[in-house]
């Protein structure tokens, strides 16, 4: 088997009309996806699309250089040195403070790992099918989006009341010992991300995605994760998130596809190999 360098292919793209709290970064053999979210300037006057940015730049550099390093910790290291950039002009334990889901996925020589706090997906591709890695606990505590405003159009009184009450309910029980978990200021929230490792020689693909750009497999049940990532294959990173938006702009008041806003910030890092030659 003749080995050779991992590379990626990243894209990621706001919701239409507001800043992109999503964030991707990537070297050579790691990418960093981050899914940012907060009340605006809630606690933080530098808000949620830096803190993704922050976030995202410090995992990478505490990762890069160190394959044997566990992701967990990693991420730790990430959050706190975030913190560590804030914590004297902004208040981290305002409920508003930022927060991201991340993913993180790193190409080794021998083996492929994943990491997923909150609802960022990892999905690595083996000869056995498509494994995924993420942490769906926020909708197993506080139900899913669509389910939330199920029947509701974008715009009007229902839909917005049931947005409401959503994310009250995930604030309530958002970073507490029975709930969900998301990097916020605490590093210690790394310790509940899910990993996985898989053998490099069985993969045959790899990508890191967040959740506005699983929307057409995981909240919409358009596409199963094998033809999803043939997609991904045929379009690329920016081409997919492309299709995803023309997917929600065919459903422009969400009757069809339930969910919480008509558009949602979307980031894709795909592993590009060159793979294992076989």
């Amino acid at each position: 088997m003749t080995e050779v360098s991992p590379l990626f292919a990243l894209a990621t793209d706001a919701a239409p009309g507001r800043p992109n709290e999503d964030f991707a970064v990537a070297s050579t053999d790691l990418a960093v996806v981050v899914d940012g979210a907060g009340i605006p300037f809630g606690g933080c006057h530098h808000g949620v699309a830096w803190y993704a940015q922050q976030l995202g730049v410090q995992t990478l550099a505490a990762l890069v250089g160190t394959p044997n390093r566990p992701l967990a910790e990693g991420l730790a290291a990430g959050i706190a040195a975030v913190a560590d950039l804030h914590r004297g002009t902004c208040d981290l334990n305002s409920p508003g403070t930022p927060c991201a889901a991340v993913g993180i996925l790193r190409i080794g020589t021998e083996s492929i790992d994943a990491l997923a706090l909150s609802d960022v997906s990892i999905v690595v591709d083996l000869d056995t099918g498509p494994e995924v890695t993420c942490d769906l606990s926020i909708e197993e505590i506080s139900g899913t989006e669509p389910d939330a405003v199920a029947g509701m159009r974008f715009g009007t009184p229902d839909h917005a009341a049931a947005l409401t009450a959503l994310v009250k309910r995930q604030t309530a029980t958002r970073n507490r010992a029975d709930g969900w978990w998301v990097a916020a200021a605490d590093p210690n929230a790394a310790q509940y991300a899910r990993t996985a490792s898989y053998p490099r020689s069985s993969a045959r693909r790899a990508s890191a995605f967040s959740d506005g750009a699983t929307r057409p497999v995981d909240q919409m049940a358009i596409h199963g994760w094998p033809e999803y990532l043939d997609l991904l294959d045929k379009l690329g990173p920016a081409g997919l998130i492309a299709q995803v938006r023309s997917i929600e702009c065919d459903d422009p008041d969400g009757i069809r596809y339930p969910r919480t806003k008509r558009h949602d910030d979307a980031s894709v890092a795909m592993w590009t190999g060159p793979h294992p030659l076989r």
